[in-house]
């Protein structure tokens, strides 16, 4: 299972917290932006790789299609979470 955790405005725009999805659907950190847009409402906002920054397993990545493996877990956070 990969765990999926969103935070700031990617977390007010699409109304999801955190959720986990299946390895086989999941394979880039693209996936994980393609699986939140998917679980949020229809009239969510829509959001991607170049407006967030992306950490797994606590490291930052600065590539879309860095594969994502079972266990891990993906934080999707907008530029300025806030604190």
């Amino acid at each position: 299972m990969i765990k999926i955790k969103t935070f700031g405005v990617i977390r007010l725009g699409s109304g999801i917290k955190e959720f986990d999805a299946e390895p086989s659907q999941i394979k880039t950190v693209e996936d994980c932006f393609d699986a939140l847009n998917i679980k949020s409402a229809p009239d969510a906002d829509k959001f991607s790789f170049s407006e967030a920054q992306v950490f797994i397993n606590h490291t930052r990545t600065t590539t879309k299609n860095f594969a994502i493996k079972d266990g891990d877990e993906v934080w999707l956070m907008s530029p300025a979470s806030g604190g």
